[in-house]
């Protein structure tokens, strides 16, 4: 039994910021997944705000991707995160916070400007849920989906600046892991699980610790635009050495 417990979207690149961590130090923990639209109420509830993931830890709760890095940092120090070397630790922490805030967003909107449809979100977000209530989510789609545009930008003229960022991110990772593999100091730490994260969207990747995506043309296309770039090979090979679903 455990008191922690994941609050997520089972196919979010923040949310496998939180599912990652969690695999690697090896704490037990429940995950329930949540449908994008009628999640709102259930994370208001929870942290006063709409976004994923949250980690309830007893009676504490923990909102957002890097807040919860930095709790189980805390909490389960082993295996390390953060680099010890301060120059390096503040490096990490400094592409934390801008792939944070510009790079997930583009690599999101970029994404579903190409493959928001039903057949996508409801077979990639709605593993695990029950057949009755997929299939009202699937009639309340139009809804949803009109609000996840409106919300998130989704639209050609916002669509274009967000692949070039999404490029740029891809050309960041090959460029700065070159002398060592990874981003920030000498191994696997808090940067390269973000940015590996962050990026899976763009990346055909296994064991991310959540669902299989929905195949679909549009999807397939979209993996296809990135696959032989050097910085998705990057994601590829990190995923394979580092991640334990």
């Amino acid at each position: 039994m455990t008191d922690l417990c994941l609050y997520q979207f089972a196919a979010s690149h923040y949310n496998e910021k939180a599912r990652w961590a969690l695999d690697l130090k090896g704490v037990p923990h429940q995950r329930i997944s949540l449908l994008p639209g009628p999640h709102m109420s259930t994370m208001k509830r929870l942290t006063g705000a709409t976004t994923t993931p949250a980690l309830v830890d007893g009676e504490r709760v923990v909102a957002g991707s890097t807040a919860i890095l930095e709790h189980l940092e805390a909490r389960f120090p082993e295996p390390a995160l953060l680099p010890g070397d301060p120059e390096a630790r503040e490096r990490a922490r400094r592409i934390v916070r801008d792939w944070d805030e510009r790079v997930g967003p583009a690599v999101r909107l970029a994404k579903f400007f190409e493959v928001l449809e039903p057949g996508y979100v409801v077979g990639t977000f709605g593993v695990g849920q029950g057949r009755a209530r997929l299939t009202a989510y699937r009639l309340l789609f139009p809804v949803v989906g009109r609000l996840m545009k409106r919300r998130m930008q989704i639209d050609a003229e916002h669509a274009a600046p967000a692949r070039e960022l999404t490029r740029q991110a891809l050309d960041f990772v090959a460029k700065e892991s070159q002398a060592t593999g990874y981003l920030a100091g000498d191994g696997f730490g808090i940067a390269d699980l973000t940015c590996a994260a962050l990026l899976m969207p763009c990346v055909d990747v296994v064991d991310s610790g959540g669902p299989a995506e929905a195949a679909t043309r549009k999807r397939d296309a979209w993996l296809a635009r990135w696959a032989d770039h050097p910085g998705s090979e990057w994601v590829r090979r990190i995923y394979a050495r580092h991640r334990r679903a």
